[in-house]
Protein backbone atom coordinates (compact mmCIF):
# COMPACT_ATOMS: atom_id res chain seq x y z
CA UNK A 1 0.00 0.00 0.00
CA UNK A 2 1.34 3.44 -0.83
CA UNK A 3 2.42 5.65 2.03
CA UNK A 4 2.41 9.40 1.52
CA UNK A 5 4.93 11.20 3.67
CA UNK A 6 5.19 14.75 4.85
CA UNK A 7 7.34 17.03 2.68
CA UNK A 8 11.06 16.41 3.19
CA UNK A 9 14.27 18.09 2.10
CA UNK A 10 16.27 17.01 -0.93
CA UNK A 11 18.73 15.30 1.41
CA UNK A 12 15.84 13.46 3.09
CA UNK A 13 14.51 12.27 -0.26
CA UNK A 14 17.99 11.07 -1.21
CA UNK A 15 18.13 9.01 2.00
CA UNK A 16 14.79 7.41 1.19
CA UNK A 17 15.89 6.66 -2.35
CA UNK A 18 19.19 5.14 -1.24
CA UNK A 19 17.40 2.79 1.16
CA UNK A 20 14.74 1.66 -1.33
CA UNK A 21 14.64 -1.31 -3.67
CA UNK A 22 13.77 1.12 -6.47
CA UNK A 23 13.58 4.88 -6.73
CA UNK A 24 11.48 6.59 -9.39
CA UNK A 25 11.40 10.33 -10.01
CA UNK A 26 8.73 11.86 -12.19
CA UNK A 27 10.55 14.38 -14.36
CA UNK A 28 9.07 16.04 -17.41
CA UNK A 29 12.40 16.12 -19.27
CA UNK A 30 13.08 12.39 -18.85
CA UNK A 31 13.19 10.33 -22.02
CA UNK A 32 12.22 7.00 -20.41
CA UNK A 33 8.50 6.40 -19.85
CA UNK A 34 7.30 5.15 -16.48
CA UNK A 35 5.95 2.00 -18.16
CA UNK A 36 9.53 0.90 -18.96
CA UNK A 37 10.95 1.42 -15.47
CA UNK A 38 12.20 -1.85 -13.97
CA UNK A 39 10.43 -2.75 -10.73
CA UNK A 40 11.78 -5.02 -8.00
CA UNK A 41 10.08 -8.28 -7.01
CA UNK A 42 10.30 -7.27 -3.34
CA UNK A 43 11.12 -4.19 -1.31
CA UNK A 44 9.99 -0.61 -1.22
CA UNK A 45 9.55 1.57 -4.28
CA UNK A 46 9.98 5.28 -3.60
CA UNK A 47 8.10 7.50 -6.02
CA UNK A 48 9.09 11.16 -6.07
CA UNK A 49 6.54 13.67 -7.32
CA UNK A 50 7.86 17.19 -7.46
CA UNK A 51 6.13 20.41 -6.51
CA UNK A 52 4.08 22.60 -8.81
CA UNK A 53 6.59 24.18 -11.16
CA UNK A 54 8.71 21.04 -11.24
CA UNK A 55 11.97 19.82 -9.80
CA UNK A 56 15.23 21.65 -10.36
CA UNK A 57 18.02 20.07 -12.38
CA UNK A 58 20.08 19.97 -9.18
CA UNK A 59 17.38 18.01 -7.36
CA UNK A 60 17.06 15.51 -10.18
CA UNK A 61 20.85 15.11 -10.30
CA UNK A 62 20.94 14.45 -6.54
CA UNK A 63 18.11 11.91 -6.81
CA UNK A 64 19.87 10.09 -9.65
CA UNK A 65 23.07 10.02 -7.61
CA UNK A 66 21.05 8.38 -4.82
CA UNK A 67 20.02 5.61 -7.23
CA UNK A 68 16.74 6.84 -8.68
CA UNK A 69 15.65 6.62 -12.27
CA UNK A 70 13.93 9.61 -13.81
CA UNK A 71 10.86 8.85 -15.90
CA UNK A 72 8.01 10.69 -17.54
CA UNK A 73 4.32 9.88 -17.44
CA UNK A 74 3.59 10.93 -21.00
CA UNK A 75 3.76 13.81 -23.44
CA UNK A 76 1.95 16.27 -21.15
CA UNK A 77 2.87 17.55 -17.70
CA UNK A 78 0.29 16.85 -15.01
CA UNK A 79 -0.32 18.86 -11.88
CA UNK A 80 1.30 17.53 -8.73
CA UNK A 81 -2.05 16.44 -7.32
CA UNK A 82 -2.79 14.36 -10.42
CA UNK A 83 0.69 13.09 -11.30
CA UNK A 84 1.08 11.03 -8.13
CA UNK A 85 -2.28 9.31 -8.54
CA UNK A 86 -1.63 8.61 -12.23
CA UNK A 87 1.82 7.18 -11.48
CA UNK A 88 0.47 4.96 -8.68
CA UNK A 89 -2.21 3.64 -11.01
CA UNK A 90 0.38 2.88 -13.70
CA UNK A 91 2.65 1.14 -11.16
CA UNK A 92 -0.31 -0.85 -9.82
CA UNK A 93 -1.09 -2.10 -13.31
CA UNK A 94 2.59 -2.91 -13.96
CA UNK A 95 2.88 -5.12 -10.88
CA UNK A 96 -0.40 -6.89 -11.58
CA UNK A 97 -2.24 -5.46 -8.60
CA UNK A 98 -5.60 -5.69 -10.40
CA UNK A 99 -5.21 -9.04 -12.15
Amino acid sequence: MPTISEPVSTRGVCSLLSASAAGIVLYEQASRPLASAPLPQTGDVVLVVGPEGGLTEGEVTAFRAAGARSVRLGPTVLRTSTAGAAALAALGAAIGRWT
